[in-house]
């Protein structure tokens, strides 16, 4: 045993949560309310958890699911005025400072973004190509936007509650699209909740 080192430390030969051994250390540079956000969490045993969950649920994620993995933060202005569809009302100075990974992620390793195919729900302005950004750890409401898993397909439909159990209801005039009801012998799974959905406009391609 090297000197100074184990001992009757308090913890010390206590093993980790499910038995297994640490064998393994990350060294990442973090800024100062990071640091703050680790230890208010709880350090690395928040970590350990939250790896071990984040690999659990890698399981049943399809490969074209990209996972949400923010490195860094992007602060830009945020204007103290809102600006009138109708006339405009002059900007002035800027209040703060708004960082996109603050206001689209709650849970970073529940976010994954996804793309919006077809026409189905245009009408909750859900259009071909947007992206939408979906938290895995939230539980639907009534009225809910969500992802789910349907056999091996996946659909996008707004969760509606029912007294007798819920249906996904498509959102688009047309008529062209059903809504979709939970048949015997199908496997329901929901993926997760659309928390926000990201559109181009002009045009410009989201790539």
């Amino acid at each position: 045993m090297t000197k100074g080192r184990g001992g009757k430390r308090d913890n010390a030969g206590r093993k980790p949560l499910g038995d297994e051994t640490l064998s393994s250390t990350i060294i990442a540079r973090v800024t100062p309310e990071q640091k703050e956000t680790f230890k208010a969490n709880g350090g690395g045993q928040w970590l350990r958890c939250s790896l071990t969950n984040l690999k659990e649920s890698r399981q049943s994620i399809p490969a074209w699911a990209q996972a949400v993995m923010p490195v860094h933060h992007a602060a830009v202005p945020l204007f103290e005025y809102s600006v009138q569809a109708g006339f405009p009302s002059p900007a002035e100075s800027y209040k703060e400072t708004l960082d996109f990974n603050d206001l689209l992620i709650e849970n970073a390793p529940a976010t994954f973004v996804l793309r919006v195919s077809g026409q189905s729900m245009i009408d909750a302005g859900m259009c071909d190509g947007d992206l939408m950004v979906v938290d895995r750890s939230r539980t639907p409401k009534n009225n809910d936007i969500v992802v789910m898993q349907i056999d091996n397909d996946y659909t996008v439909k707004r969760f509606i509650k029912t007294s007798d159990g819920f249906y996904l209801k498509a959102e688009n005039s047309s008529g062209l699209y059903h809504d979709i009801y939970p048949q015997e012998g199908q496997e329901w799974h929901l993926f997760g909740v659309v928390n926000f959905v990201i559109k181009a406009l002009s045009g410009k391609a989201l790539t």
